[in-house]
């Protein structure tokens, strides 16, 4: 464990109790984030604060014992009977310093006084998540300048901290991927060369023929097309150019189970039933909502072949 960061983290939050209270809260909101773009997301430590940041926004600070957060204002106007349950909060108090960067994805910005078995977080936690998912389905990107923040030793500390499963931002693997593979599809004409690096990212005719073919999540059957991820079975990187466009190659999913697919913490048997790497604890189970009950809607038998080479080469059993 780096000392440096975990002095830091001890004196931003000294109680050790609250901290590992403050973190889990925080790893939550990675989780989600990550759920919403592996590559939207950055976490960096200072002096004085923890945070974690999203596409252009602070949506997440670890400071003075306390936890600012981003709620989505949009949802929550919506709902006369949440902003009581907040207003009358002990552990709750809104922020009334006004932010003009929020205004391209409005928020409500607050403070949360954590505490065990809180009834207050899980209505933090609502708006906080939503507000995530609406900015992972706007225009706005992370910058480089705030990639370049990233603190990857503090993530290995709460990693070790928390004893559990912590994801990385991943920031590169397409790029890097489409020109690395580029000689592969030199010869093919613009149009095809185009259609081929969409189906890297997700887009195009790949991710069409998926929405196409499986109107909705593979496996909870979610229709919310703008949050579903265009996702290869066997990795991109591994595919001819056939493969690479192969409906069959491709499953639509949730943003959750998109990352942990991606990631080796899933797969799915020749009968489609998931199958759960021991590195996943059963908490995070719990928190991102995979369980040993969930399947692929359907698979047939083009869908088997990329199912075992992701099994044997991108799995962590």
């Amino acid at each position: 464990m780096n000392n440096s960061v975990e002095s830091i983290v001890n004196s931003i939050v000294p109680d050790v109790n609250k901290r590992r209270l403050c973190l889990s809260l925080l790893l939550e909101s990675i989780n989600f984030a990550n759920s919403c773009g592996n590559d939207k997301w950055a976490v960096y430590y200072q002096r004085d604060r923890i945070r974690l940041l999203f596409c252009r926004f602070i949506i997440f600070t670890i400071s003075n014992n306390k936890i600012w957060l981003a709620l989505d204002k949009e949802s929550l106007s919506k709902s006369l009977y949440d902003q009581k349950i907040l207003l009358n909060s002990e552990r709750w108090e809104r922020e009334r310093n006004y932010y003009p960067e929020y205004k391209l994805v409005s928020s409500i910005n607050g403070y949360y006084d954590p505490s065990e078995n809180s009834e207050s977080w899980p209505l933090i936690k609502k708006y906080h998540f939503s507000y995530i998912g609406r900015v992972a389905i706007s225009p706005l990107k992370l910058s480089i300048r705030s990639q370049k923040k990233n603190s990857s030793d503090f993530l290995d500390y709460l990693r070790t901290f928390l004893k559990c499963y912590v994801p990385q931002p991943d920031y590169n693997n397409s790029i890097k991927d489409i020109e690395e593979y580029s000689k592969s599809y030199s010869n093919l004409s613009k149009t095809e060369r185009e259609t081929i690096v969409q189906s890297r990212i997700g887009q195009g005719k790949f991710r069409n023929d998926l929405i196409n073919y499986w109107k909705g999540c593979a496996v909870t059957g979610c229709t919310a097309l703008a949050l579903l991820r265009a996702s290869h079975i066997k990795p991109w990187r591994d595919c001819n150019n056939r493969e690479r466009l192969d409906k069959f190659n491709g499953l639509l999913l949730t943003p959750n189970l998109d990352s942990a697919f991606d990631n080796g913490i899933i797969s799915f048997d020749d009968e489609g039933t998931i199958l759960i790497s021991r590195r996943l604890s059963n908490e995070a189970r719990i928190k991102l909502g995979i369980n040993e009950k969930m399947s692929m809607r359907r698979v047939e038998k083009q869908h088997v072949e990329y199912l075992d080479y992701h099994r044997k080469k991108v799995f962590l059993k």
